[in-house]
């Protein structure tokens, strides 16, 4: 798994540690031999983020061959890159030239930055068994949130979330942001074993557990759905950083209906 920025939301970014060099708004720091890790203000915000995937897209398409890979995460962009063709010095500095390029405005008037999505955009849409049943988390939400539990389904449901960045577990998607109303700490006590398809809350986020592990994040549903697909060896995620989801409820008949229809 990728190296991915998702903690310490709060706290502020210092531009001058551990070799970090100053660009524009954002450092930049040699982390590997073919790796480079630019880092933004520590915070959860739409607007940095579509900046972040912006300068990525401009990145991949401008240095072409030289750029193996790209990992873009809440405040991060994780850049590796072909070190027989550049070293880290020249491919900090083309970086920068390019994010100079970016800030100043210019990619605009040629085209160069495609359209980020905004939270009016289409999202993809998660069925969800808001579930009291199991004995999971969603009773123990309303209470500590002070609300019904038809109120904690309904403002969590009717938000649409941004994927900021992937991690944890393979599909495991950070979504944001929650209504402040259900803001919780993480749980003191993690679970050995959160199900797969667990919709779960923690903090200003929610995300859903891809596959059977420990976790501790309030669990309050469940979907269906999987998230990833593994064909010929590739691998899918089902919700990608930059995509919009919204959560909508279902029965739980109609649970088991595409639970069954799915494995079929």
């Amino acid at each position: 798994m990728r190296k991915v920025c998702v903690n310490n939301m709060n706290s502020d970014q210092n531009s001058d540690k551990n070799g970090a060099k100053n660009s524009a708004n954002f450092t930049i720091e040699v982390v590997a031999e073919n790796a480079l890790l630019l880092s933004w203000q520590a915070k959860i915000s739409l607007t940095q983020h579509n900046k972040i995937i912006a300068l990525q897209a401009i990145i991949v398409k401008q240095l072409g061959e030289l750029i193996l890979e790209t990992v873009a995460s809440y405040h991060c962009l994780m850049v590796y890159f072909n070190p027989q063709n550049n070293t880290s010095t020249q491919a900090i500095e083309k970086i920068k030239r390019i994010a100079k390029t970016h800030n100043a405005g210019l990619e605009k008037a040629h085209g160069e930055i495609p359209k980020v999505k905004s939270l009016n955009d289409d999202c993809i849409k998660i069925p969800v068994y808001y579930d009291t049943e199991q004995e999971w988390d969603l009773a123990d939400v309303a209470k500590r949130c002070n609300m019904s539990i038809d109120n904690v389904i309904k403002q969590h449901s009717a938000e649409i979330y941004h994927g900021f960045a992937l991690g944890f577990t393979p599909g495991f998607c950070y979504l944001a942001s929650l209504p402040d109303s259900l803001h919780l700490p993480r749980k003191s006590s993690p679970r050995i074993k959160v199900p797969k398809g667990a919709v779960a809350i923690a903090e200003q986020q929610s995300a859903i557990y891809p596959i059977e592990s420990p976790g501790g994040w309030h669990i309050i549903g469940q979907t269906p759905l999987p998230m990833y697909e593994s064909k010929n060896s590739q691998f899918n995620a089902t919700i990608n950083v930059g995509q919009n989801v919204q959560f909508y409820a279902i029965t739980k008949a109609e649970f088991i209906a595409l639970q069954q229809g799915l494995q079929a």
